[in-house]
């Protein structure tokens, strides 16, 4: 067994095993196990082209097409995480005619943890800001026995947030559908401008693609001690943003 092949196969079993880690013992971070699996998978093959460009001429152009296709994946990656990351921010500087607030997983009638650092964020934003309406989007989900909207109503109006600069929007089930639905209802009230969008800083990027250049963008974040959760959604969030551009 050559060198390069061998390097392959032993870093192919390190990542055979990451992935069994990740997807079996820390769930939180299956996305990125399944992506350790990916690489064991491509780190197999790149061995087996290897062992056979000698004995095999299209072996040699199979692996040399390998290549091309892995440092294509890489480049859009950058470019995708590159993108999410520049949105990643919160802007208080821009005046707002309307602040969406963008749902995330109810544990019965309890915010998530995703849900909670959205809601910490948008209760810091609208603090100075007590005239413009406040649209919570998000409907109700498996395991959850309010809408997403609904617990976003109760959270905000239990911590001071008067009931009547609220808006409900309870039909979204994906965050195309959380813009579009929240917009309808603004519409309705005459109400346009910037808008701010309060969601997860890796989040927000695909909010902006559906709402455009008039999103202010509201940033929330985990705490320190997720980093790896964190790592995991900013990695899986570039490959939702190429799934919805290419299909």
């Amino acid at each position: 067994m050559k060198r390069t092949e061998k390097i392959c196969c032993i870093l192919a079993v390190l990542c055979l095993l990451l992935g069994a880690l990740m997807q079996f013992v820390f769930t939180a971070v299956r996305f990125t196990g399944f992506l350790f699996w990916c690489a064991a998978a491509v780190l197999a093959l790149f061995a087996l082209l290897t062992r056979w460009r000698e004995k095999h001429r299209w072996a040699l152009w199979a692996r040399r097409g390998l290549l091309a296709l892995l440092a294509a994946g890489f480049a859009l990656f950058a470019v995708l995480e590159c993108r999410v990351l520049s949105w990643a921010r919160t802007d208080n500087e821009t005046p707002v005619s309307a602040v969406i607030v963008l749902g995330a997983g109810v544990n019965g009638r309890t915010p998530s943890l995703s849900l909670l650092t959205r809601l910490d964020a948008a209760l810091a934003y609208v603090q100075d800001k007590p005239d413009i309406p406040i649209v919570v989007s998000g409907s109700q989900g498996r395991g959850e026995e309010i809408s997403e909207a609904r617990c976003m109503y109760d959270w905000l109006t239990a911590h001071g947030i008067p009931a009547e600069r609220i808006i409900l929007e309870e039909r979204a089930e994906n965050t195309e559908e959380n813009i579009r639905y929240s917009l309808e209802l603004l519409e309705k009230l005459d109400i346009a401008g910037n808008i701010a969008v309060v969601s997860s800083d890796y989040h927000l990027c695909r909010a902006a693609m559906h709402l455009g250049g008039d999103m202010v963008p509201v940033a929330a974040r985990m705490p320190a001690r997720y980093l790896p959760l964190t790592v995991n959604y900013y990695i899986r969030e570039a490959f939702g943003i190429a799934a919805e551009m290419f299909f």
